[in-house]
């Protein structure tokens, strides 16, 4: 290294690196704490629940997407033509933390309602709702949390890496086993919520006999459903149906409905001078002066 580099690394580039990472650190710090803030204003004190509001409760990577089109097809005609489950499933503190939609999104949506969340039993809504809560082997969730943390998150450490944060609970929505626990209590004993507001479910037992379990949903939700029409939900549930309609289920593609994207929507018409037909003559005024301003 000659001493004009190392001179500019001492002088320039090693203390703007610390600064920058300072600023990242702060930046970050701050909006945790603003999106907390947010998120306990409209969740905690602005958000009514309902009595006949569904909360789909897990730790992510345990059937959170299943249960969300088991609700969906239980509580309407189940259809597909929909961009994705978000439509009729929302992922609760995701559109608050985003600030999506506020208080009156909410209330403006119809009876019953179906929530997605991964909140901890501290952080949930409390109220006259219902709440029904998966938890799925700890051992599959880390490999597929970590698989999804690869394929989604960005993350390009290996196994080790990654097992570290999850037994650390260094990772999105914290410990597994802490999540798993308290709601777990939560079911059998609870002050802030009745444990006969929370439907107790395991992945495994999903799996092994699935139509027991839908009874058990059926019968907490409060759901009348024509028996002939059971075997079309059973069907529709089923991973191979799922899989045939990922697109409708994926995370990334939740982000992009719920920022409002539509379909057939980037590509328009194109053609020229169609544009000025949208102005208002007070606008086009303004946008002429502009032109000027800068000879355009």
């Amino acid at each position: 290294m000659d001493i004009k580099t190392d001179f500019l690394k001492k002088t320039i580039f090693t203390p703007l690196n610390l600064a920058t990472k300072t600023l990242f650190a702060a930046s970050d710090a701050i909006n945790d704490i603003a999106r907390y803030l947010h998120y306990f204003k409209v969740a905690q004190l602005e958000f009514k629940p309902r009595a006949d509001d569904i909360f789909i409760v897990t730790y992510p990577r345990s059937g959170t997407t299943w249960l969300q089109m088991i609700l969906y097809q239980l509580a309407t005609d189940g259809n597909m033509e929909i961009d994705h489950i978000a439509q009729k499933v929302p992922w609760f503190e995701r559109l608050i933390d985003y600030r999506i939609w506020n208080a009156k999104d909410f209330e403006a949506m119809n009876s019953p309602r179906l929530f997605k969340s991964h909140l901890s039993v501290q952080d949930v809504p409390k109220g006259d709702c219902k709440y029904i809560y998966m938890v799925r082997n700890g051992y599959d969730v880390a490999i597929s949390y970590f698989e999804f943390y690869c394929s989604h998150l960005g993350f390009k450490g290996d196994f080790d890496q990654f097992f570290k944060k999850f037994i650390d609970g260094d990772v999105q929505f914290g410990s597994w086993f802490v999540h798993a626990a308290d709601w777990k209590a939560m079911s059998k004993k609870s002050d802030s919520i009745k444990s006969s507001q929370i439907l107790f479910l395991k992945f495994e037992d999903m799996k092994n006999d699935f139509d027991a379990q839908l009874d058990k949903i059926i019968n907490f939700a409060g759901f009348k459903i024509p028996s002939d029409k059971l075997p079309e939900i059973k069907e529709r549930c089923s991973f191979k149906f799922m899989k045939q309609h990922e697109d409708k289920f994926d995370h990334i593609t939740a982000q992009i409905w719920e920022k409002g994207y539509k379909r057939s929507s980037f590509i328009r018409e194109g053609k020229s001078g169609k544009g000025k037909m949208r102005f208002s003559p007070e606008q086009d005024k303004q946008f002429q002066s502009f032109l000027k301003k800068f000879d355009i």
